[in-house]
This record gives structure tokens, C-alpha cells and sequence, in this order.
């Protein structure tokens, strides 16, 4: 359990430890303050060869807030005078295939002194009896930039330099600063009986609990917090041929020659990464039916070429050598 107070008399500390953290259960209160909600988001891959899409966003029920009541101080969902270090999100359910390339989250509360950098990560279930156990992604944001976000009302998003492959339930959630006036917290569902509340938080000690084990907030703090992974997963193409295009050589080693059909209106070429990002972008007009195109500044790999005129359309694998 934690000590609540650095100068509390020496006889005080005779109190039991059940005493002690009744003082953490019972110590808090909702801030009465509502979130206004927040419209969905998702991004997809051109072509449908990449669809990425937020998990458990928007979060359903009433959102809110909690704070700690005298003489306590800061916030259930972030940092407080327990000196909790980190607040996570757990995700049981993923999809073969699936992995995460970054995290959004919804502060509530967010001021800065020293404006650190936040450190947001992706934590496995390794941990004793399935709880957080290696941090196996991250990235950071500076605390000015979170501050600006709260102030606004508008989301915080963080991209992983790599995406990380998920196989097996896992922790989203962020590292709580340490320097005396720098301060987050996150929205969070209030607090409903019955409710399947997935979050946790580590304390001090470096032990994670649960917000619903009776260790931790005791059983009026059953809620999910506002963070959430962005999960990306590849489907691949439909390839549709055009019986008079061709690209060719297939494959290449950068100038690709295009033959097309002839149109009224301009054709489009797009070049298209395996990730989804357009790396390559050209329009010609419907008379030019041959041409040539140099990809020789793209890294070697697989690529997708789409030619459209809003009419007839024509998808295509290519591979660079």
C-alpha cells in the first residue's frame, strides 16, 4: 500500500495498511464536469489494400472525470498525490493480421512546467496473472503540444516510427510526467455498477492493479479511460485489368512503360505502396494512350498502380527490383 504522507508523525505509520488505502478508495469524487462527444474517426487506404480504424472510439455511456478530495490531490485517470506512474487501457480482443501504428488519446486535464516529452506505449500481458509486462512500443509527444490539444478539446495522437504486430491481448496507455506542476488526465466513462471497466494504473511501487480490484479504487471506479489504439490491418487488392492497358516490364527496375486506353477526359495514375501511402501521383490526357514513368527513386518492393479515368479503371501489382 502507499504512504500517503512524507511527514506524517513516526507513530502514525503504526496505521494498517487497509486504514491506508481506504484513504485512496474513498478519496475521490467526479469532477461534475461532462465531455461533450466526439464524432468518429477512421482512416482507410486507398485502394482498401490497408484499412486502419481507432478501437472502443468514441467511447459509449457519460463521459467525465475524477478528482482526489482533500487532503489528497490530482486526478484518478492521471497524476495525483499517490504518485501513480502510468495509466493504461486494457485490450482483450485483436485480429490475426492487425497491428498498431499509434494511439489517440483525450486529456481532460493537461498543464506543463518543464513541458517534458509524454511517453505513450503499447504494453504486452506478460505480467503476473495477464498483467502489463514489457513495454513493447512507444513514442512521445511534448507536454505543450497535450496542453494545446486539452485546451481545445481535440484529440492527441502520437505515430509508432514502426508498427507494432499484434498477437495477443495487450495495455494501451501513457507515462505519467513526474516534475511537481507538470500534470495530464485522462476523460474516462463515469462510473456505472456493473460495467466491464478496463483500466488500470501502476503505482508508485511499480505494480499495476486494476481500477476495479478492491486493492486499487475500490468498487466505485469501474470505467474505461479514454485512449485507444490505432489498428491497422492489410486485406490486399482486388486487381481489376483494363483488356487494352498493359504496364510493363513486370518486373522493373525503374522506367515502367504505361499503355492505356483512349479517353475523353484525363486518366489518373496513382502508385500506391504495400502500407497504402500514394508515393507516386501523375495525371495525362485521354489521347496519350503510351508513355513512359520512372519509379527509379522508390526503395525496392511491391507496389500497386491504379489508372482511372472515372470511368474505366485499371489496378495492377508491380514490383520493383
Amino acid at each position: 500500500m502507499k504512504s500517503l504522507y512524507a511527514f506524517i508523525l513516526p507513530f502514525c505509520l503504526m496505521i494498517s495498511n487497509a486504514e491506508a488505502q481506504n484513504q485512496r478508495k474513498d478519496n475521490f469524487q467526479a469532477s461534475g464536469i461532462v465531455k461533450t462527444a466526439t464524432s468518429s474517426s477512421s482512416t482507410s487506404g486507398e485502394l482498401r489494400e490497408t484499412v486502419c480504424d481507432t478501437v472502443r472510439f468514441p467511447m459509449p455511456g457519460e463521459i467525465t472525470y475524477y478528482f482526489l478530495m482533500a487532503p489528497q490531490v490530482g486526478y484518478v485517470t492521471g497524476n495525483n498525490s499517490f504518485k501513480d506512474k502510468a495509466k493504461a487501457e486494457y485490450y482483450s480482443t485483436f485480429e490475426t493480421g492487425s497491428s498498431i501504428t499509434g494511439i489517440i488519446a483525450e486529456f481532460a486535464i493537461a498543464r506543463s512546467n518543464s513541458n517534458p516529452n509524454i511517453t505513450f506505449g503499447i504494453w504486452d500481458n506478460t505480467g503476473t496473472n495477464g498483467k502489463p509486462g514489457a513495454l513493447v512500443a512507444s513514442a512521445t509527444k511534448p507536454l505543450a503540444s497535450i496542453v494545446t490539444d486539452a485546451q481545445n478539446e481535440q484529440l492527441t495522437t502520437v505515430t509508432f516510427s514502426e508498427p507494432w504486430p499484434v498477437t495477443g491481448p495487450y495495455y494501451v496507455g501513457v507515462v505519467l510526467p513526474t516534475t511537481l506542476g507538470d500534470t495530464v488526465a485522462l476523460w474516462c466513462r463515469k462510473h456505472v455498477a456493473g460495467y466491464n471497466g478496463t483500466a488500470w494504473d501502476q503505482w508508485e511501487d511499480g505494480v499495476w492493479y486494476a481500477f476495479s480490484d478492491p486493492e486499487n479504487w475500490g468498487t466505485d471506479m469501474l470505467t474505461s479511460m479514454l485512449i485507444h489504439p490505432i489498428v491497422c490491418k492489410t486485406i490486399g487488392i482486388n486487381e481489376l485489368a483494363d483488356p487494352e492497358t498493359s504496364i510493363s516490364p513486370n518486373p522493373a527496375n525503374g522506367v515502367v512503360n504505361i499503355r492505356t486506353w483512349k479517353s475523353e477526359t484525363m486518366i489518373s495514375l496513382d502508385v500506391y505502396s504495400v502500407k497504402g501511402a500514394k508515393v507516386y501521383s501523375r495525371s495525362y490526357p485521354g489521347s496519350v494512350t503510351n508513355y513512359n514513368i520512372d519509379l527509379g527513386n522508390l526503395p525496392k518492393g511491391v507496389y500497386f498502380i491504379r489508372l482511372s479515368d472515372g470511368k474505366r479503371q485499371h489496378s495492377q501489382k508491380l514490383m520493383l527490383n
